[in-house]
């Protein structure tokens, strides 16, 4: 059995700006075709607007409230929430103030950088 706990694992900073733990990815574990991972985004903060060439999105809300943005269409979120999101498609999520907002974002095909597409500059 294969367990993994988030808390205990280390977080990176993903080219979005949020800040994510990789639970499952193929080139780690033995899955294939898709990856799964916890994500925090600051209260107050969003991720930088972008899109992933291949791969569809769901992004699962698990604690906070957010402001999610896919394509042209906008709307508040929260706990127990779940966001398709196309592949191809311009995407952000922003956390509400006063909390942090925590989300687990699955990939089909698995999350790559070179998938991603960065679609504004870094925040100042």
């Amino acid at each position: 059995m294969d367990i993994r706990n988030a808390a205990r694992l280390e977080a990176e900073q993903t080219l979005d700006q949020s800040l994510v733990t990789e639970l499952f990815h193929p080139r780690n574990d033995g899955i294939q075709d898709y990856s799964i991972a916890q994500a925090t985004v600051p209260a107050g903060s969003s991720t930088r607007r972008h899109a992933h060439k291949r791969a569809q999105e769901v992004y699962y809300i698990l604690d906070g409230e957010g402001l999610m943005e896919v394509g042209n269409e906008s709307e508040r979120v929260g706990p127990g929430d779940a966001i398709l999101i196309p592949a191809g498609t311009p995407h952000r999520i922003t956390a509400m103030w006063p909390k942090r907002l925590d989300l687990l974002c699955i990939c089909c095909p698995e999350y790559a950088d070179d998938d991603t597409e960065i679609l504004e500059p870094v925040p100042v």
